[in-house]
């Protein structure tokens, strides 16, 4: 299987196994693998439930927008 460096991204409800269908195609595709939720906290310095508790919703839509949009100018 080649995508010719196209990334790919996984969505879905939480706890559908996202990210471990995640780590096992970056293996297959010998691509990289991010968790863009650990990336959120990373960035935020807390976890997602304490964003969603006190910024909310939208902050952590914010969060995942600019977390996505810097992801993308990566290949593979």
């Amino acid at each position: 299987m080649n995508l010719k460096g196209v990334n790919l991204y996984l969505i879905g409800m939480m706890g559908v196994g996202k990210t471990t269908v995640g780590r096992l195609l970056a293996k297959q595709l010998n691509y990289r693998f991010f968790d863009t939720d650990a990336l959120i906290e990373q960035l935020a310095g807390q976890p997602i439930t304490q964003i969603f508790a006190e910024a909310g919703e939208l902050e952590f839509r914010r969060l995942e927008s600019q977390v996505l949009a810097e992801l993308s100018a990566y290949k593979n």
